[in-house]
């Protein structure tokens, strides 16, 4: 599987987990919103399991939590 070069540090079921919350994630904001958090303005995933769930780092200097029961926050 070919990953975000962000992302490699995730496994393959981690990294489908990212896509699949952050698609979600995109379709739930405007979309003026939505140019601040492409993927590309991705630029740091840690993976966090005490909490069960990757915390994704945006340009902006927002971050979210992408949790594997697939809601964000």
């Amino acid at each position: 599987m070919r990953k975000l070069p962000v992302a490699e540090n995730l496994s393959d079921n981690e990294y489908r987990l990212l896509l699949q919350v952050y698609a979600d994630h995109n379709r739930s904001m405007g979309l003026e919103k939505r140019k601040n958090f492409t993927l590309s303005d991705i630029v740091k995933v840690e993976r966090n399991t005490e909490e069960k769930c990757l915390n994704v780092h945006y340009k902006s200097g927002d971050w979210w939590h992408y949790s594997i029961n697939g809601t964000w926050y």
